[in-house]
């Protein structure tokens, strides 16, 4: 970026969300589409009228001060994360001298809640017959709701029994063998060689936000999230024993940190890592013990 006596030159921040929005829709399509979008266009109304030097943190404080009376601190961190990574490129880029300083947010507790098989046959039979699939092959795919809904037909191999999830959120294809549950659910839909998977009136579904809350109000589970539906998925293997690796690579995350919250799910884990180090077979008799007392001290 050209100088003038030392300095940069002026940018609006509308143009540097634009060359942001450009490299997000290119490298994550979907997620940008489904997403991050809207997260830009909130930034886009708030800080439009803006050059980058004058977005400071008092900036930033009052914006997250007017967002918090309407959503929730978790969809402010998200908007405010996505801000300080249109800052940062741009600094990177040469195009800010300095960006601002952006709160840091304490990490919000991980919340998983999952449902157990009798809630889910109350949930199942609270859906809309449209909607009632989905549930299902959420549960047993991990499948976001993004790519349920993206799926198609094409990327169904019945003969196989894989179904292969398109660019996902972390920007790469993801395949799963089908469970006897999901293939059942696709066998009864009557597979197609291609198009859309889930339709409503002949058209694809976009959205299941009405259905989905009138199901779980329905069941009485109006605490369970659809993504819960995928923390349920997650849930179900770790308590089956399934290693949190092979987890990972179904639910498609790039890194152990985001399943690290089933960790305490599996069955015994302590018990089984114990056992390995009494393996490796200690010499107790050339050990000198210090007697113990009642209250766990030497005495």
């Amino acid at each position: 970026m050209e100088r003038h006596f030392g300095k940069i030159p002026e940018m609006p921040f509308s143009e540097a969300l634009l060359n942001y929005a450009k490299i997000q829709k290119r490298d994550h399509g979907r997620h940008y589409r489904d997403k991050t979008r809207y997260c830009l266009k909130r930034l886009q109304q708030w800080f439009g009228g803006f050059n980058l030097s004058e977005i400071t943190l008092r900036v930033v404080q009052k914006f997250m001060d007017e967002r918090l009376e309407s959503v929730s601190m978790g969809t402010v961190q998200r908007d405010v994360s996505t801000l300080r990574a249109i800052l940062y490129k741009a600094y990177r880029e040469g195009l800010l001298e300095k960006p601002p300083r952006v709160p840091k947010f304490k990490r919000l507790k991980s919340r998983t809640r999952w449902i157990t098989p009798e809630e889910e046959e109350c949930l199942v039979k609270a859906a809309a017959p449209h909607l009632a699939p989905i549930i299902r092959l959420a549960l047993n795919t991990g499948g976001r709701r993004s790519e349920l809904l993206g799926l198609d037909w094409r990327y169904v191999d019945m003969k196989n029994r894989r179904l292969t999830f398109i660019d996902t959120k972390n920007g790469e294809d993801r395949t799963l063998r089908m469970t006897d549950a999901a293939f059942m659910v696709l066998v009864a839909m009557g597979p197609k060689s291609s198009g859309p998977v889930f339709i409503y009136k002949d058209r694809p579904m976009k959205g299941i936000k009405s259905s989905y809350d009138r199901a779980r109000k329905n069941a009485g589970l109006e605490d369970v999230r659809f993504h819960d539906l995928r923390h349920t998925f997650a849930s179900r293997l770790v308590q089956g024993g399934v290693p949190l690796y092979d987890v990972m690579q179904m639910m498609g995350h790039k890194s152990l940190e985001m399943v690290q919250r089933y960790s305490h799910l599996a069955p015994d884990y302590q018990e089984r890592a114990v056992n390995v180090l009494n393996g490796f077979g200690h010499n107790f008799g050339t050990m000198a013990f210090i007697p113990v007392g009642e209250n766990g001290l030497s005495a």
